[in-house]
């Protein structure tokens, strides 16, 4: 029991998740008695909701197996498993405008809604080039995060924003190596102008 590790952890005013490396989950209260659930995967995604009073009464877990848990905070007694393929669950959104409904986003790149209210509960909305780090909706957008990229999808999967961050990495580290250069070549120049004068003077027998 002492040798588990922490993977995942989410903090907040009411207390801290934690989903350990043997599939516990634990919610440690600011105030109160802890509360643990065992998931039947690895955690990969913890979310925390609001209800309808402010407080976190939700807890959103997507797993290595493809797996999304609904837990309630603070019991974490199950309120609903989904299941979506595509491999590992990356991220996972809550819809706002929508009680019970969530987006996920898979290794594959996968992205799903889902929810009680959803027809047959889970339902593919489109597929993303390439593995997926994180995702988050505004309005009625998809921002996807895929390393250095940014994509944003609406509800029917069209692409309506697309950002090449290799791009701008590759001319930063270009001004990066430019501006060493030149300290470099500064610091040379300091260093040859310090140096004193040596003159040729003859040699007396």
């Amino acid at each position: 029991m002492n040798n588990r590790v922490v993977i995942r952890s989410l903090v907040t005013g009411e207390g801290c998740l934690v989903a350990m490396d043997d599939g516990a989950i634990v919610w440690r209260p600011t105030h109160g008695t802890r509360s643990q659930f065992k998931m039947d995967a690895i955690a990969t995604v913890l979310l925390a909701v609001k209800g309808p009073t402010q407080a976190y009464d939700i807890a959103a877990i997507g797993d290595a197996s493809g797996g999304v848990t609904l837990l309630s905070l603070p019991r974490l007694e199950v309120i609903e498993k989904f299941a979506v393929e595509g491999g590992i669950v990356r991220s996972i959104t809550a819809v706002s405008n929508s009680f019970g409904k969530y987006i996920a986003a898979t290794q594959n790149g996968s992205v799903w809604v889902l929810g009680t209210e959803v027809p047959n509960r889970v339902i593919k909305l489109f597929h993303h080039s390439g593995p997926i780090t994180s995702l988050r909706l505004v309005d009625d957008l998809i921002i996807i995060q895929s390393g250095w990229n940014r994509r944003t999808y609406d509800w029917t999967g069209e692409t309506t924003n697309d950002f090449d961050g290799t791009h701008q990495f590759e001319v930063k580290a270009t001004n990066r190596a430019n501006r060493r250069a030149r300290i470099l070549e500064s610091q040379q120049r300091k260093k040859e102008q310090s140096q004193p004068l040596m003159l040729d003077l003859p040699s007396l027998a």
